[in-house]
């Protein structure tokens, strides 16, 4: 690989020529889907969709935007994750500004979101939902805009976070349709009566020694404190079930984003609390469990 003082891009190099170039770098980094990323970065820096970058290809790329890709073909190829480069990325129907601050909103996630919405969208009674650990408000905000009859809450224990979702709410739309409070899981709630008849969570659920061995996206460059779920992965899991005997109202649905291989580790968590029936898993995109709901005993 060149040195860092080398440049990566001669001059006189059309935009085509650059977004090959820069998509035969990410093959030998190793970067994940070199040919996307590569146009993924330009279309950003240029503000162009896919179809007008398409149109300029054959243009000549001038210094600025030879300089502005150097930089940011250089923060991939140390597998930076593309959307803390661009600062944001979709999910759901929403477009999400994003910072290291936050975990990168997931294809995954949105597995728990069907499920919640499976349940909100055929209730035309007003519910309280609350989504503990909110992050970049992904599920929150997806939740309000699908759902607007239902309030909508969203927790988080750092203030940074927060900011980013409350950030998020102003970028779609959403800035009154859903109420940030700070605090771990339902630390803000307590000592109130169970508020919520949806309870919805992506919570750290990654065993502490298994992080390091994620790809560098992950390991270097996500928040450690939303990723880690201490030794087994199931401590925080474990902590919001356990704060449903408080919090969530009786018949009310817990939802929950777990590992691919924690299905009967959740189960077992469930069945042992005695409080919840009707449990069901569902799978990701990529045929692995990913969430799971249950059901409040009335």
């Amino acid at each position: 690989m060149n040195r860092v003082s080398d440049p990566l891009f001669p001059s006189g190099l059309t935009i085509a020529e650059m977004m090959a170039k820069a998509s035969r770098l990410f093959v030998d980094g190793g970067v994940d889907a070199p040919d996307l990323a590569a146009e993924l970065l330009m279309m950003h820096l240029l503000g162009l969709s896919r179809a007008s970058l398409f149109l300029k290809k054959s243009e000549e790329a001038s210094v600025a935007v030879v300089t502005g890709y150097e930089t940011m073909v250089r923060r991939r190829l140390m597998r930076e994750p593309i959307a803390y480069i661009m600062g944001s990325t979709g999910f759901w129907d929403l477009d999400l500004g994003v910072t290291p601050k936050v975990l990168v909103p997931r294809p995954d996630t949105e597995t728990l979101v069907e499920a919640a919405l499976d349940i909100l969208s055929a209730c035309e009674v007003p519910l309280t939902v609350v989504d503990l650990g909110t992050g970049s408000g992904a599920i929150a905000l997806s939740l309000a805009k699908a759902c607007p009859v239902h309030t909508v809450y969203a927790t988080d224990r750092s203030a940074d976070a927060l900011a980013v979702a409350q950030a998020n709410a102003s970028r779609n739309g959403l800035d009154h349709r859903v109420t940030f409070v700070q605090g771990a899981w339902f630390a803000p709630f307590r000592g109130k009566p169970p508020l919520f008849d949806v309870v919805v969570s992506n919570p750290p659920y990654i065993p502490s020694a298994d992080i390091d061995e994620l790809e560098p996206e992950v390991a270097v460059y996500e928040p450690r404190l939303a990723l880690d779920g201490d030794t087994d992965g199931l401590r925080d899991l474990a902590a919001i079930i356990a704060g449903c005997r408080v919090h969530l109202k009786p018949s009310g649905w817990l939802l929950l984003e777990m590992g691919w291989d924690q299905r009967e580790a959740v189960r077992a968590l469930l069945e042992a609390d005695g409080c919840f029936d009707s449990i069901r898993f569902f799978d990701d995109y990529a045929g692995n469990n990913r969430a799971v709901r249950a059901r409040r005993r009335g």
